[in-house]
């Protein structure tokens, strides 16, 4: 009986010196938005789980804040904050960076080889001044979801020109259809989405990039074009019709997958809200593919690219090697694949040999096949510039908030275009744009 007591009284101690000891891990902090409970789990196990069993020395604590975009800004400036920084997107980066908030990555991307694994213009996208301040763990690109089955009973080709895309529109308002599907409730700068087609479409990559580094102004003719004719889309309803505010992306997809409308112009990230939606027979009716040529300023296909969301690390951060380690997890193809199984879209990595997996179905497969044709043509060159990713903040705030001003006729196209100009010729001349990279269009 003794012995067992010593062997029950052993147990006990090493049990304690276990809960000791994990409960001696430096916490690394890391902020995220309020992802659902599913979600959550999953990036809790691909990458919580691997950083602390790769080390003992930390643990990664990932709070998931509603707040979070406000939340970063607040405390990062005030030199408090989470260890790992999260942004909507590179504009939002450079304020921090050039404010000396942010600890450049250069030599996290040197050690871990960052710049031979990431295709090198999303990369470009978190330059400022020469140096790396953040890591797009979600390239994305601007294009269109469609409902295969409706396309082939009427009749319809997928689109690749303007003309082609915006006949069938027409036709489906005929047949009681939306043109598209799309709406912003809940999230307004979904607008950004639409002013970045059209800016791609009607300036084209060679002239936005001289727009952005500042041998174009903001006004160019084809700038106003641009606006102009998405006024003319919207009020065309080919956008959500009258539904525009209160329709959401996954309301959208759901519209989609039943065949109410052929199209759903978004962004490849989007399917993470679409395996919701194409499932059991609907499963393979979803397809996705460059938006179509609206005019001869840009070759088909072109992807304007950006990021959902980035990851910095805290100037102030007391661990500034684990975070990195942190990262260098996100940036690997295992992660991809594990996070995708559950959801897909969202963490498309931009990495130059995009893995794929053998096993996926349906959507998930359908995100493979998407996101290595977008990582093969911005490797290639063959990319534009996304709003939130290469404009800088206040700018990009003028083609989400005043651009849905153009759309409720409280302001013109002209009043859009100067607003943009006079916003970022101010952020220009205060060194907030980033270093914006050369596609091959630019000589």
């Amino acid at each position: 009986m003794l012995f067992r007591s010593t062997i029950a009284v052993a147990a006990v101690a090493l049990l304690a010196m276990q809960s000791g000891a994990a409960s001696a891990r430096e916490p690394i902090t890391m902020w995220f938005w309020g992802a659902s409970p599913a979600y959550q789990e999953v990036l809790k196990k691909s990458l919580k789980e691997p950083f602390e069993a790769a080390q003992s020395d930390y643990s990664l604590e990932i709070e998931f804040r509603n707040t979070v975009d406000n939340d970063v800004r607040v405390s990062v400036m005030a030199n408090q904050g989470p260890d790992l920084v999260y942004t909507s997107g590179p504009s939002w980066v450079t304020p921090m960076a050039k404010a000396g908030k942010l600890e450049p990555l250069d030599a996290y991307a040197e050690k871990y080889g960052w710049n031979d694994r990431l295709v090198a213009p999303a990369l470009a996208s978190c330059t400022t001044g020469g140096h790396l301040y953040c890591l797009p763990p979600s390239i994305l690109a601007d294009g269109m979801f469609y409902n295969k089955r409706l396309l082939e009973e009427n009749g319809w080709p997928v689109p690749k020109t303007g003309e082609e895309l915006e006949k069938i529109m027409i036709e489906a308002q005929k047949l009681g259809l939306y043109a598209s599907a799309t709406g912003n409730k809940g999230w307004q700068p979904v607008n950004e989405n639409y002013s970045s087609i059209f800016l791609n479409q009607y300036v084209g990559p060679e002239k936005l990039y001289k727009i952005l580094t500042g041998e174009l102004s903001m006004d160019a003719p084809e700038v106003l074009d641009a606006m102009k004719n998405l006024d003319r889309w919207y009020k065309a309803g080919f956008l959500g019709g009258s539904d525009y505010f209160s329709l959401d992306f996954d309301t959208s997809l759901k519209l989609l997958s039943e065949g109410k409308t052929p199209f759903f112009f978004a962004p490849d990230f989007a399917y993470q809200w679409a395996i919701n939606h194409f499932t059991g027979d609907l499963a393979d009716d979803i397809g996705w593919t460059a938006f179509p040529q609206m005019t001869g300023a840009v070759e088909y296909p072109v992807y304007s690219i950006g990021s959902a969301f980035t990851y910095s690390i805290n100037g102030a951060s007391k661990h500034k090697d684990a975070a990195a380690q942190v990262l260098d997890i996100m940036m690997s193809p295992e992660f991809v694949v594990s996070m995708a199984k559950v959801w897909p879209g969202y963490w498309a990595v931009p990495l130059k040999d995009f893995p794929s997996d053998p096993d996926a179905t349906g959507v998930v497969a359908a995100f493979y096949a998407s996101a290595k044709e977008v990582a093969d043509a911005v490797a290639a060159g063959n990319f534009g510039y996304k709003v939130q990713a290469f404009f800088p903040p206040a700018t990009t705030d003028v083609y989400i908030k005043d651009v849905e001003s153009m759309w409720l006729s409280k302001s013109t196209p002209e009043q859009v275009v100067a607003a943009a100009k006079k916003e970022f010729d101010k952020e220009l001349g205060r060194g907030l744009v980033q270093d914006i990279p050369k596609n091959r269009f630019v000589q």
